[in-house]
């Protein structure tokens, strides 16, 4: 690895945790370039050109390992011909992203996934790579498989709510980590557990009379694939 890699790595692991602490928009690229110890004040834009392109790196780089371990769970779901449920698709999507609290003794993506899903920060993922959240798009496209017998506008706003659930809980649960001594693994455990049952609920609850008197008369198909691109999920818009 180039000294030059590893200056940009680093900053950009920097820029990960102020991001997560502070918000995105209340950090600038002179700071992150302070707050790694660069001499040069400009170091943050010469490696990454703007605050955006910094964004969508770190998402990248960190989705792009939970998309890795996403594909393990996903493989042992189809495992000698089987197909998957509802509850094992529910488990792949959350679990990976769930252990990322775990497998550093400081997380921060958690809380930074919630930043990022904060308009207008989500349009910034839109040329994000494809194949970071290649396996989140194939888990929702099982689960569209498995009930196509919800209305599709249900559907999409009930993943939506889903994952913002998600996402926000485990920031929420990230953070409290950082000031306490408890067992963490178990709480984390714990709100893996509940999330994933959680969804499973959202997603299979009865839709009432008034929802479906509601509902646009001609909905929009929805077939999986790039209509579940991440960032349009985890948005405060999504589904609505």
């Amino acid at each position: 690895m180039t000294r030059g890699n590893t200056t940009r790595e680093a900053m950009a692991e920097v820029a990960l945790r102020m991001f997560a602490e502070r918000g995105i928009d209340a950090v600038s690229l002179r700071e992150i370039t302070a707050a790694s110890g660069q001499r040069n004040k400009s170091a943050a834009q010469y490696h990454f050109g703007s605050k955006e392109q910094l964004v969508r790196e770190i998402f990248e780089r960190h989705t792009g390992r939970v998309n890795m371990h996403r594909r393990q769970l996903l493989a042992a779901l189809y495992e000698n011909g089987r197909q998957p449920t509802l509850e094992g698709l529910a488990d792949a999507l959350i679990h990976p992203l769930a252990d990322t609290l775990i497998e550093h003794e400081h997380s921060h993506y958690a809380r930074f996934l919630a930043q990022v899903a904060t308009p207008p920060w989500t349009l910034v993922l839109v040329p994000a790579d494809p194949a970071a959240t290649e396996s989140a798009r194939t888990v929702f496209s099982e689960i569209v498989r498995l009930l196509d017998d919800l209305p599709q506008a249900v559907l999409r706003t009930r993943l939506a709510l889903a994952m913002m659930l998600t996402v926000r809980a485990l920031a929420a649960c990230e953070h409290a980590m950082e000031h306490s001594g408890s067992d963490n693994a178990r709480r984390v455990a714990l709100l893996t557990a509940n999330l994933i049952d959680s969804t499973i609920g959202i997603l299979r609850a009865p839709v009432s009379e008034a929802t479906r008197r509601l509902l646009p008369p001609d909905p929009e198909p929805v077939t999986g694939d790039d209509n579940w691109s991440w960032h349009f999920l985890v948005g405060a818009e999504a589904g609505f």
